[in-house]
């Protein structure tokens, strides 16, 4: 009897502990297989959020570029549109320009401007065309035929009429569209036939300072102006 349990004794011990062995194998292969399983996981997890974050930089690349492409869209349209309404004010410009007075320069239009309208346009005279055009630089004789003469103070411009009883027009130019005119002042200056001896620099400096006037030249842009520039003679 006694030899037969020694032996069952035996079995049941080996039994046990290749049943234990078998949990043990059993768990870890679990276990390996659990951390496998969340690896693969962990991994696919982080290519579903690489994936996204890529996507998500396509799609503001791609907003990026439509914005980009948008605004250069609107730049292109406005630059145009600048163009357009500069080749359009261009040729405003260009047609206002294109009347009579194109091939005249700014002096001859200034000199024509001047004696229409101080002259030709303020008497309504039609037969007031040539024009002979003398430049008196500053410190000029008012009276260059005598010897006792005030003097300008500044470069004036005499504008008189060839073949016409007006007055000429004598000025200086501001610069700014308005002159400093000096009426009254006469072609040739004649010695007083009242037989008293007349200071000829008292006469002519008060004839500057007295009559000294400012004027604004207007714009005029007409077939008159136009005749006028067209026969300017110039002295000096």
């Amino acid at each position: 009897m006694k030899k037969l349990i020694l032996p069952i004794l035996t079995i049941t011990l080996s039994l046990i502990l290749v049943g234990c062995n078998s949990d043990t194998s059993e768990k870890s292969n679990n276990t390996q297989n659990d951390n496998t399983d969340n690896q693969e996981k962990t991994e696919e997890k982080n290519k579903d959020n690489a994936t996204k974050e890529e996507s998500e930089n396509n799609e503001d690349s791609n907003d990026d570029k439509t914005e980009s492409s948008r605004e250069g869209n609107d730049k292109h349209n406005t630059n145009k549109n600048d163009n357009n309404k500069t080749d359009s004010e261009g040729k405003q410009t260009k047609n206002k320009k294109e009347s009579y007075l194109d091939d005249y320069s700014a002096k001859e239009i200034e000199y024509a401007r001047i004696w229409y309208q101080l002259r030709t346009y303020a008497s309504d005279a039609k037969s007031t065309k040539h024009i002979k055009i003398i430049k008196k630089p500053k410190g000029s004789k008012v009276a260059p035929n005598y010897e006792h003469s005030a003097v300008y103070k500044e470069d004036v411009v005499q504008i008189i009429p060839l073949r016409s009883t007006e007055k000429p027009v004598t000025y200086s130019s501001n610069g700014d569209g308005t002159i400093n005119y000096y009426k009254g002042i006469p072609a040739q200056w004649l010695q007083p036939n009242s037989g008293k001896k007349v200071d000829m620099y008292d006469v002519t400096k008060k004839a500057v300072e007295d009559n000294e006037q400012s004027f604004y030249i207007k714009p005029f842009d007409n077939k008159r102006v136009e005749e006028i520039a067209s026969n300017i003679k110039y002295e000096n």
